[in-house]
C-alpha cells in the first residue's frame, strides 16, 4: 500500500485517533465481501468501539453468504465527494468478520455497547479491524494507512 502525504506523516497513533474520530461521528457506510456470488457491496448502519472494532445489525442478504465462505470484509465510510470529485474524506476498514446469533454470547455483549434499537430477529456482524486506509483531502492532504 502506498501512502500519500503532503505533509509529514501522522504517527500510527494519531493515524488510529483520527480514524476513530472520524468513524465514531457517522453511522452509514458499505460493506464490502466477496463469495459465491462475487463481490457484494451492502449499504449498512453500524458503529465502532473504542478499539476500532465495527459492528453492525441486519436481517439478512448475501453478505451473510459471503462471510460465511470468506469472513475477509472491508467497510467504507466517507463523506460526500465535494466540487471537484478530488475532495472528501473516508475511510476503509478491513478486517475479519464474525456472524452472531441472536442469544450469542458475543451478540449479548455488544447489545449493551448498541446505540439504537433494532428488532430482535436481526443478526450481528463483528468486523475486527486490523488495518485501514485514512483519506483526508478536505482538511488536510493525507492518505495513510494504520495497521493494527
Amino acid at each position: 500500500m502506498s501512502t500519500t502525504v503532503v505533509r509529514q506523516p501522522l504517527t500510527q497513533t494519531q493515524l488510529r485517533e483520527a480514524i476513530l474520530s472520524f468513524a465514531q461521528k457517522r453511522d452509514t457506510g458499505y460493506l464490502g465481501t466477496v463469495g459465491p456470488d462475487g463481490v457484494r457491496v451492502s449499504p449498512v448502519r453500524y458503529f465502532m468501539d473504542n478499539e476500532l472494532n465495527v459492528y453492525v445489525h441486519s436481517k439478512g442478504g448475501q453478505k451473510f453468504t459471503n462471510l460465511q465462505h470468506n469472513p475477509q470484509a472491508c467497510l467504507l465510510v466517507s463523506t460526500p465527494f465535494q466540487d471537484d470529485f478530488h475532495k472528501v474524506q473516508g475511510v476503509q476498514l478491513f478486517g475479519t468478520a464474525q456472524i452472531a446469533e441472536p442469544g450469542s454470547q458475543l451478540y449479548a455483549i455488544v447489545e449493551d455497547l448498541c446505540p439504537w434499537n433494532h428488532p430482535d430477529d436481526t443478526r450481528l456482524i463483528y468486523l475486527h479491524v486490523e488495518r485501514a486506509v485514512y483519506v483526508d483531502r478536505i482538511t488536510d492532504q493525507i492518505k495513510q494507512e494504520w495497521v493494527r
